[in-house]
């Protein structure tokens, strides 16, 4: 691709679509002022959203090119103020290829490239509507920047087919797909309620007065079976609202290994690949709520130094949605070797019988305010609050239950940890620990305890995994090793 290419017509469309989405807010506000607006300032306001929305897209498209050279690509864009991109192959973090269902038809799709030296949530280059050979073909110019040709060897060229966006991997020498039963156990115990549960309340505060007022006056004529019926069907709205959603986010999920990479491809209306090399993965999480747990269900996702999985369960790439205990580390070690292939044995890193208790307390002293306060201000009601020291005494000793660790082998320290009622286990190369602290107060010398702090990349942040009241000798050991790199 020796020139300079604009993306297809269709990529009018979606930055029109995503202007639209970040700022409908201003055709609501023409609306709403339009009987006090003369005439002079109706045009104006009609040509200004006019402009904004549609008129800006248009120039935004026309200022973006790109360009597919032999060592990197090339993007153009900017209306006032120009941006020239030149990033080598060799730089490349992940590459996520985006495919709506109506592109599909065109044989087109949304190409999203990041580096580790992004600082925002948006990546380095996005180019909406490109044909499918263009990830293609900047896959085989990638893979010739780790591999380099001879001088005489020909430079990879772009093709001229349409192929399908996965054929185009290099040698696969694994895959794995997640079978319908388990991912169904899955959406069943996803978390994904709250969110939506948070969205009707915040709607609920944005309504004016006059309408809760309304609907309190009102509700006074039900009984109360009723007005209790009423809320555990908005509840199960809200269930299967979110059991819908993780099943069509994670529709065909497909986990693929190269030589040097890793590849996820899911999604039903928008099918989303994201390719990330081995070698920049900095730590592997597997994680477990409550509910998984009693169903003996993983979660592994890989901490990345990119924002490409934003959409995905605490912005980590999610390479196994669910996956039985029991199957975890057979099948995950063949996709990344350094994960043990068996149960890793935490007995180290624990919190020991005489220092639990302490978990529990400053999880209670956490609530304890709240609790006062609300009892205070919201009686008799607000003392129904105190039903949570019992659930914080819970927690506390639940953290310190799965509180753990053990150095596997020289390079590689695994960390387990318990909060809001998640086991997380971390598998994490010591070449990827960015920093490791120890911590203790003056009371906790003389039980010989001590907070262990391991800090990994994570996104454009820091990972903290902190492993608290375990036993000073063992986490000193743990500095010793890091020290001693």
């Amino acid at each position: 691709m020796t020139q300079p290419k604009h993306t297809h017509p269709l990529g009018y469309v979606q930055h029109t679509a995503k202007q639209l989405k970040d700022y409908w807010f201003l055709i609501l506000l023409a609306v709403w002022q339009w009987d006090h607006l003369t005439t002079t300032w109706r045009v104006v306001a009609v040509l200004a959203v006019v402009t904004w929305l549609l008129i800006w897209p248009l120039l935004k498209w026309l200022t973006l090119t790109y360009q597919l050279t032999a060592t990197a690509i090339v993007v153009n864009s900017g209306i006032f103020v120009r941006h020239h991109r030149h990033i080598p192959y060799s730089r490349l973090q992940t590459v996520q290829r985006k495919q709506w269902f109506y592109l599909r038809p065109f044989h087109l799709e949304t190409l999203q490239i990041e580096t580790a030296s992004h600082q925002d949530g948006e990546p380095e280059v996005q180019l909406p509507a490109v044909p499918l050979t263009v990830a293609d073909t900047l896959e085989r110019y990638r893979r010739a920047s780790y591999h380099p040709l001879s001088p005489d060897a020909p430079a990879p060229q772009p093709t001229t087919t349409t192929p399908a966006p996965n054929n185009d991997l290099g040698a696969v020498q694994q895959r794995y797909v997640t079978n319908r039963h388990t991912l169904l156990l899955f959406a069943l115990t996803s978390t994904g309620i709250i969110p939506l549960l948070l969205v009707l309340l915040a709607i609920y505060g944005k309504l004016p007065h006059k309408w809760v007022d309304l609907l309190v006056a009102d509700a006074q004529h039900f009984a109360l079976p009723l007005l209790i019926g009423g809320a555990v069907a908005l509840l199960i709205i809200a269930w299967l609202g979110a059991l819908i959603w993780v099943l069509i986010r994670y529709y065909r999920f497909t986990l693929t290994r190269t030589p040097d990479q890793l590849q996820i491809a899911k999604g039903f209306f928008q099918r989303n690949t994201i390719t990330a090399p081995l070698n920049r993965v900095q730590a592997v999480r597997t994680k477990q709520n409550i509910l998984r747990q009693w169903l003996h269900l993983q979660t592994v996702q890989v901490l990345l130094a990119s924002k490409a999985a934003t959409d995905d369960d605490d912005h980590d790439l999610v390479i196994l949605p669910a996956i039985a205990q029991q199957q975890l580390y057979s099948t995950l070690h063949p996709f990344i070797d350094w994960v043990p292939g068996v149960v890793p044995q935490l007995e180290h890193l624990i919190v020991p019988q005489h220092a639990r208790w302490l978990l529990s307390r400053n999880a209670v002293l956490v609530v304890a305010l709240p609790v006062v306060l609300l009892g205070w201000l919201v009686r008799p009601w607000g003392w129904l609050g105190l039903l949570l020291i019992p659930f914080a005494i819970l927690q506390g000793q639940f953290a310190a239950h799965n509180t753990g660790g053990s150095l596997l082998t020289h390079q590689l320290l695994v960390l387990q940890t318990g909060h809001f009622w998640t086991r997380e286990t971390f598998f994490v190369p010591r070449e990827q620990i960015q920093s490791l602290q120890l911590n203790w107060s003056v009371w906790m010398v003389k039980r010989q305890l001590a907070h262990l702090t391991v800090n990994v990349r994570h996104g454009n942040h820091n990972q903290a995994i902190e492993l608290r009241y375990i036993s000073a000798k063992q986490a000193q050991n743990i500095y010793d090793w890091y020290q001693g790199q």
